[in-house]
């Protein structure tokens, strides 16, 4: 779950926006994450790449391709159910679909207006792509599911957890005015019937 104006809720919706802004910039369907692409091996199986926006990508050597896959706008259905439903309406018309679904990934690392479909259908993207629809379709049921397991519902407390809103740098002028001392550790003290307890 994600709450309202917490790191999470902003880094969610963060990270579609700049997904949706990628696409746009380069005029092609949004959506790019790890995935086949277009080249193939001796044997014929395509290739498989942990691809990434730079900006917002963990690996200091990330790169886009740009390369598109379906299952990411199926996964962004639960932040921005519109305009993910748009964009895979989008890469249906541009025919991105086979027989068992939509591909594996559009490969544009030719120019975008060679796209080179990956004809491949791999079964943990199509499960994420099932579990995504029927989450949205069925009011959240999967993580009603998920919180039904009691160490998970132990530790939600920690979804809640709030941005800080004002961080002053160490090098801020060197302000004069003088600091509060600090609070003292409130100490409980245990009620005796626990005392005799142990």
């Amino acid at each position: 779950r994600s709450y309202p104006d917490t790191l999470m809720s902003k880094s969610l919706y963060g990270a579609v926006a700049i997904q949706r802004a990628y696409g746009r910039e380069h005029g092609i369907p949004w959506g790019i994450s790890e995935s086949g692409y277009a080249e193939k091996t001796d044997q014929g199986h395509y290739h498989y790449q942990a691809y990434g926006i730079p900006q917002i990508a963990l690996k200091w050597d990330a790169t886009a391709g740009p390369v598109v896959s379906p299952y990411s706008s199926f996964l962004a259905l639960v932040v921005e159910p519109h305009a993910a439903i748009e964009n895979l309406r989008r890469m249906a018309k541009e025919g991105w679909t086979g027989p068992w679904g939509f591909y594996e990934a559009i490969d544009f690392m030719q120019g975008k207006n060679k796209p080179r479909p990956v004809r491949e259908w791999m079964a943990h993207h199509q499960g994420m792509c099932i579990v995504a629809l029927l989450n949205l379709l069925n009011d959240n049921i999967v993580q009603q599911w998920f919180y039904e397991n009691t160490q998970m519902r132990a530790v939600e407390l920690l979804l809640h957890e709030k941005p800080i809103r004002e961080i002053k740098s160490k090098g801020d002028g060197g302000s004069s005015a003088p600091k509060k001392a600090a609070k003292k550790p409130r100490i409980v003290k245990r009620p005796a019937a626990l005392k005799k307890a142990g």
